[in-house]
């Protein structure tokens, strides 16, 4: 995901005055294929001058596979295919904001007859044994292939299409560990090295396997609780350098998220979240302004007030940023109370055109931060001491990039939240150079100065009415000013929640921007304006 043309335009975009935007210059155009220089975070592809669109939102699993084992072959030359899957803001939802040129495909096998040429063979996943469909899109993405069920066989290796079968993975493993083994020895040492995916082997079938397809990446699942499958992990993160992102997510919920990201954390790397994100080569492919600055607002007098500002959750997540931040985006009511909105630095990579769509639509009320805990979803304490400034410093580049001044970091060891270190807390100020910090979402709120730097602890809220709680024992406090970071969770709460809330407080309160938020924390504690 490899040119110098790339770190040409970020040297660009960094000296580009705030109203030119940051669109790639025509010399970073790829003709054909993937651009994916050392220092970028995630690939660029190229452009799309048409689409091909094929509805699969009623498909079965074994058509969604096959469906993705297509697109990522075919767009990693050139994005043309793209996949309307179920999704929340609707599936055309996107494609619609894209303007690229499109027209809908008859069904799949008309797409497969059209890319023959383009396509080696087969790979056959065995359905007894769930691994194999990751290994079978490793398989996939190596040879230009097809992952084909048993059922789509007798089609697909008949005329007009005559495609051969080159592995059939039936019977071959007793089980998934025995698949997993054989993979790591097989495939592992072919694919890139500079990406790992995690994806659902039993239930997951469409969505980010064309972008592991398309990327030639190795897939795999697994617990990291599990003593057999954190130390297969732990082998394959090592193979990658510092900064390397885990795409997918974890299985065991909250348990294997934290696991998971610590893991990846103690080998240089972060988390990505993206399992269900899609159409991904194609959103890499579609150029757009993002800006490397966001509106400000004028900063109040600083007086009496318990001075609260609400912070939508979940940011560093591809899928979120793709998916349900859409549908929060579009709720009517956003616009009627500053709300703090936490968004993935590397859509700038993965997809400039959603970036660019939230930057020219957002209200002056609405204020794009980094998610956790940066460039991407990462613990700093876990992370090696002689690495951490890697992480810090493409943290800082890609939020100046996209104007983004504030982050959002989350720090666990052990499954439980522990405060960085003041060596890691001096690095993110010193590179990242940010208004201020938020961290954690926890049970507290309460704030903080470190190397120079405001730093707010946040309270999570899940509902309205623990959000009234946490602003009404806020106000039983004598201490003013007084200021309150609460954390939305996007996948319960909605902006006309928080406004109901804001409509309800009195005087004594003021609701503002994260921007603003810091600039009157700062003044609360005699630092200089940024």
């Amino acid at each position: 995901m490899a040119s110098t043309s790339r770190r040409c335009f970020l040297a660009l975009a960094l000296s580009a005055g705030a109203s030119a935007g940051v669109p790639a210059p025509a010399a970073a155009e790829p003709a054909q294929g993937v651009v994916w220089p050392e220092s970028q975070a995630l690939p660029w592809f190229s452009p799309p001058e048409r689409l091909d669109v094929l509805d699969l939102v009623a498909a079965g699993p074994d058509e969604q596979i096959l469906a993705a084992s297509l697109q990522g072959s075919v767009n990693r030359r050139r994005p043309r295919i793209y996949l309307l899957q179920p999704s929340s803001e609707g599936p055309e939802t996107w494609l619609r904001t894209l303007g690229v040129p499109y027209e809908q495909a008859p069904d799949l096998y008309a797409l497969v007859a059209r890319y023959r040429a383009e396509l080696r063979g087969l790979v056959v996943p065995d359905p007894a044994v769930p691994a194999t469909r990751n290994l079978a899109t490793t398989f996939a993405g190596l040879h230009d292939a097809l992952v084909a069920a048993p059922a789509h066989l007798e089609r697909l290796t008949s005329p007009p299409y005559s495609l051969p079968v080159l592995a059939d993975l039936r019977g071959r493993f007793a089980d998934n560990a025995a698949a997993y083994a054989w993979a790591v020895a097989e495939l592992w040492p072919r694919a890139t090295h500079r990406m790992l995916v995690g994806l659902d082997h039993a239930g997951f079938h469409g969505y980010l396997r064309e972008y592991a397809v398309a990327n030639r990446a190795f897939v795999w699942w697994g617990n990291p609780a599990v003593a057999a499958e954190r130390t297969l992990l732990g082998r394959l993160l090592a193979d990658l350098p510092p900064n390397s992102p885990y795409l997918g997510w974890w299985p065991a919920d909250v348990a294997g998220e934290s696991d998971g990201t610590e893991l990846v954390s103690r080998h240089s790397g972060y988390v990505v979240a993206a399992d269900w994100s899609l159409n991904l080569s194609v959103f890499g492919g579609v150029r757009a302004p993002v800006r490397p600055e966001q509106p400000p607002l004028p900063v109040p007098p600083l007086r009496d007030r318990v001075y609260v500002t609400f912070t939508v959750t979940d940011g560093d997540n591809l899928q979120y940023n793709q998916h349900r931040m859409r549908v929060l985006w579009d709720d009517p009511a956003r616009g009627q109370v500053p709300l703090n909105w936490t968004i993935s630095p590397l859509l700038l990579d993965a997809g400039p055109a959603m970036l660019a769509y939230y930057q020219r639509t957002a209200t002056a009320a609405d204020l794009l931060v980094a998610g956790p805990s940066g460039a991407g979803y990462a613990y700093p304490t876990p992370w090696p001491d002689e690495t951490f400034r890697a992480f810090t410093r493409q943290t800082g580049r890609y939020m100046r990039l996209t104007g983004l001044r504030i982050v959002n970091v989350l720090n666990r060891v052990g499954r439980r939240d522990v405060d960085p270190t003041p060596a890691e807390m001096r690095a993110l100020a010193a590179d990242v150079q940010p208004l201020g910090i938020m961290l954690h979402w926890t049970n507290r709120y309460g704030t903080s100065v470190v190397a120079g730097v405001p730093v707010v602890t946040g309270r999570l809220v899940f509902t309205a009415e623990e959000a009234r709680a946490v602003l009404a024992q806020a106000a039983a406090s004598p201490r003013r000013p007084q200021f309150v970071s609460i954390g939305v969770l996007a996948w319960t709460m909605t902006p006309a929640d928080v406004a109901a809330v804001a409509a309800e407080l009195d005087e004594r309160y003021a609701v503002v921007r994260g921007d603003q938020f810091f600039a009157l924390l700062r003044r609360a504690h005699g630092l200089a304006p940024t």
